[in-house]
């Protein structure tokens, strides 16, 4: 096993550790509150921050695990979306979110996990150990596909039980076209971050774009 491989899985068992805790404390809360286990389950997966490390953890496991080391979430396009995704909800997190609770304890430490340390392991494994040059700059605009869906299903999650998982989006607060408007800016950050991301692509691929001229089936490998 070699040192980015070691890297990968150990990320990996991070990545999923720090999502078990969010879910077992989830769980307990709402026991605490006497709502069902059930409950906390089930807005688990009502965080995009939860989705996107989901994510995070599966790409770490893929290119972690030698056999699947050429699939789907190993591929450039795939890995550098999930890239936009963790990047947006670290950004979102130190930007807006962090100033309105205070965790402590087990708490404190899946958000350290979740918001900081995955989004830098992240950030190392796209810098680093991710091929460039096999980016389109309309890759940007199919990043957007994900967290609207997200979108559009907090919406309606939100509209049949009344629970909103962001303040920026809480229709019950701030109404249909303030939540709009929120959710317009929020998806021009994802595309700003989208094309970021493409232009160090561009600008880090000079050499594989080359490669991939001369042997296209180096392309079709990562595929």
């Amino acid at each position: 096993m070699n040192s980015r491989q070691l890297f990968r899985i150990l990320s990996a068992i991070l990545g999923w550790s720090a999502l078990a805790l969010q879910l077992y404390l989830l769980i307990v809360i709402n026991l605490e509150k006497g709502l069902p286990g059930i409950v906390g389950v089930m807005k688990f997966f009502d965080y995009f921050t939860i989705l996107s490390n989901i994510l995070v953890a599966i790409v770490f496991t893929t290119v972690g695990v030698q056999r699947y080391a050429d699939g789907f979430f190993a591929h450039p396009k795939v890995k550098t979306g999930v890239g936009v995704y963790i990047f947006i909800t670290s950004l979102v997190y130190v930007l807006i979110l962090r100033h309105i609770w205070t965790p402590t304890g087990l708490s404190w430490l899946a958000d350290v996990a979740l918001h900081y340390v995955l989004p830098g392991l992240y950030l190392i494994e796209w810098l680093f150990f991710t091929p460039k040059g096999y980016l389109r700059w309309n890759d940007a605009v199919r990043w957007l596909v994900f967290p609207l869906a997200f979108l559009g299903w907090a919406l309606f999650w939100g509209a049949i039980f009344g629970f909103y998982p962001y303040p920026f989006i809480d229709v019950a607060k701030l109404g249909y076209p303030q939540t709009l408007l929120n959710s317009f800016f929020m998806a021009i950050g994802f595309l700003v971050i989208g094309l970021l991301l493409l232009a160090i692509d561009r600008a880090l691929g000079k050499d594989a774009r080359s490669t991939a001229l001369r042997d296209p089936s180096s392309v079709r490998s990562l595929r």
